[in-house]
């Protein structure tokens, strides 16, 4: 069996610490890794984000992350994409101009609806439940549990073969995807306390 070792990929957007401070509370190997050649040496990769779809893709592209991440996910490798990177993992967003994401799944991010944002505050944050399907990376985890989110833009149209986990903010959206080896949660499982830790552990035993 390959040593279990987590990438968390440095682009210039995104929170790093605290994915850092959580995998080694859970005593997992990991490393912020600062080049995209590097991503050969490890088993599993976490792809966070803060800030603009746009501008977290022209990182990308600019340092290269886009392509050894397609070769990392082509090598049956696990991806978790959390927040901003759950979004990047798919299509496009329209996010202030409309961009092209990886591409490793089918769908588009788009902001909440005019019909929600007018009975609720935008963006949205704090704690929210997910109802999210029995699947591996789940295990172990409560169904009241709550976990933590800030976001404006949510995911839409997504194509039809992926698992997908959902909550209610003003309207249903899509909050957790799986697709084979990758993974997204659009909320913060590093900041969502224990049931959050308990994903993270699950994502690397998979």
């Amino acid at each position: 069996m390959r040593e279990k070792k987590v990438a968390i990929i440095n682009y210039g957007l995104g929170n790093l610490v605290s994915i850092e401070s959580a995998l080694i509370y859970l005593k997992i190997k990991n490393k912020i890794v600062h080049n995209p050649i590097d991503l050969k040496n490890f088993s599993h990769l976490i792809l966070p984000g803060v800030g603009s779809f746009s501008a977290a893709m022209k990182n990308m592209i600019k340092f290269g992350w886009d392509k050894e991440i397609k070769k990392f996910y082509s090598n049956g490798k696990s991806i978790l994409g959390i927040c901003l990177g759950m979004q990047m993992l798919f299509s496009d967003s329209n996010e202030f101009e409309l961009s092209n994401g990886l591409g490793l799944i089918k769908g588009k991010c788009r902001k909440f609806s005019k019909e929600a944002t007018n009975k609720i505050i935008i963006p949205h944050v704090g704690f929210n439940q997910v109802v999210f399907p029995d699947t591996a990376i789940w295990s172990g985890i409560d169904k009241n549990c709550s976990f933590y989110f800030v976001h404006t833009y949510r995911l839409k149209k997504i194509e039809p073969n992926v698992r997908c986990g959902y909550t209610t903010y003003g309207e249903k959206f899509v909050s957790f995807v799986e697709k084979k080896n990758i993974f997204g949660t659009q909320f913060h499982p590093e900041k969502s306390h224990s049931a959050g830790l308990k994903l993270l552990k699950n994502f690397v035993n998979i």
